[in-house]
């Protein structure tokens, strides 16, 4: 059984608002929170599934030897590819209201 995300989890690379950041583009140790998935939903889905949802809070803790993020998503660690993490829309935590 698939999951389906609402379309405002899903959104598109030029809507990106002032403040936003792509997960590929923060440092090791920096906690975020996720904003917004800019993938199609089948690509989405496995994130989705693993507890990678808008409002969660992830932090790159290293790099794979192939430079692949590995991130803990709300305490469980989880291994992305570098174009997964560059399509998960994020804001600095300092920049949450």
């Amino acid at each position: 059984m698939g999951l389906n995300a609402p379309k405002s989890m899903l959104g598109s690379r030029n809507q990106e608002p002032g403040g936003e950041l792509r997960l590929g583009d923060i440092p090791l140790s920096q906690t975020v929170e996720l904003v917004r998935i800019d993938l199609p939903t089948e690509r989405a889905e496995p994130l989705l599934e693993r507890g990678v949802l808008p409002g969660c809070r992830i932090c790159p803790v290293r790099s794979s030897p192939t430079g692949d993020p590995i991130v803990s998503v709300d305490g469980s660690l989880l291994a992305l590819r570098r174009e997964t993490a560059d399509c998960l829309c994020v804001r600095l935590l300092s920049d949450v209201s």
